[in-house]
């Protein structure tokens, strides 16, 4: 009987990190987002600074699922990123497709390929920076230790982002300032465009980012046109804010 080999040592994510940090400046989000991956095992990944809902900043999305799936949290202020960052903890959530409320849900309707998030928060003193965001497309498990060198693997991405940064030269800005995936634009109208509605109907903001898609899947338009089409309605837009005696009968934004 033949003893099975085993498997070769694992490159530490630590060490995959800090190669991908010393290339610096332009080419660093995407690459940093690329060692979190590999060295992980996720299929996709994103880097997004200061999130909150006013000041999501996407510096890379591995694609446009990663794209969708960090927008979708940050227009509703709820997931597995926001909470990561916020309380400046790992966040794993697992069995997406079993979540039946929450934001957690909107990630397995709206990307929903996905199977689980680890989100890795980047903090300074007890101050939330950004968030790396892993993605996985089927099961994995991903225990406390591997979740521990992740975290270390994100302060030293933290630490590269810093030493790298731009600093607005007129306000003396401390913060990395690095330029904003454009991709990430068009969800910046839409949030706006929720927030309209969660305003005037006083509803929540995943009620009314509701409404929009469902106005949008109605009207046999993109989200992004129904959300333009609220915040700057021309002779040729029928979009307007629901009323309680005009809105299609799949709202739920509720008065």
């Amino acid at each position: 009987m033949t003893m099975l080999e085993a498997p070769p040592e694992t490159t530490s994510i630590v060490h995959d990190v800090s190669v991908a940090a010393a290339v610096g400046r332009g080419s660093l989000p995407r690459r940093l987002c690329t060692a979190f991956t590999q060295g992980m095992g996720a299929q996709r990944a994103a880097l997004s600074l200061l999130p909150s809902l006013d000041h999501w900043q996407l510096l890379h999305a591995t694609d446009e699922s990663a794209l969708l799936g960090e927008a979708l949290q940050f227009t509703l202020a709820d997931g597995p990123s926001i909470n990561a960052a916020l309380e400046m903890r790992p966040v794993l959530v697992s069995g997406l497709r079993r979540r039946q409320s929450g934001a957690s849900s909107y990630l397995a309707d709206e990307v929903p390929d996905v199977q689980q998030v680890l989100a890795l928060p980047m903090s300074e003193s007890r101050t939330p920076i950004g968030v790396m965001s892993l993605y996985y497309t089927q099961p994995a498990q991903v225990t406390p230790p591997q979740i521990a060198q992740a975290q270390r693997a994100a302060e030293v991405a933290l630490d590269a982002l810093l030493r790298w940064r731009h600093v607005h030269a007129s306000t003396g800005c401390q913060r990395p300032v690095w330029k904003t995936d454009v991709r990430a634009a068009r969800w910046h109208r839409i949030h706006q465009a929720a927030e309209c509605v969660a305003a005037c109907e006083g509803c929540s903001t995943a009620e009314a980012l509701a409404w929009l898609q469902a106005v949008s899947a109605r009207d046999g338009l993109s989200l992004l046109k129904a959300a333009d089409g609220l915040l700057q309605p021309s002779t040729d837009s029928q979009i307007g804010l629901p009323r309680q005696d005009s809105r299609p009968a799949e709202t739920v934004c509720r008065a």
